[in-house]
């Protein structure tokens, strides 16, 4: 039997959606660490001046705001970026 060659193209393919799950658990990765940080901040802020739990809790919504904000612009930035992509072919 005569097996052809695969085009290149799996490959390709492969390092593209590879690609796309970079983008996906970069974005989580954004979250999260905006969070902890959040949360390590305002639990240090709490022991130094005595509050309960006030900058703990401000501090985490600041996070959490953040962390988006800065996730939801790398997405929109990748997104770019393949549009140009997909205009050169």
């Amino acid at each position: 039997m005569d097996k052809q060659k695969q085009p290149e193209k799996s490959s390709v393919n492969l390092g593209r959606e590879l690609s796309k799950i970079n983008i996906v658990s970069n974005f989580g990765f954004t979250i999260i660490g905006n969070i902890v940080v959040g949360i390590i901040l305002g639990l240090f802020f709490d022991n130094l001046f005595g509050t309960k739990k006030l900058f703990l809790i401000i501090l985490t919504f600041l996070g959490t705001a953040s962390g988006l904000y800065n996730g939801i612009r790398y997405i929109l930035k990748e997104v770019e970026k393949y549009e140009r992509e997909e205009k050169k072919k």
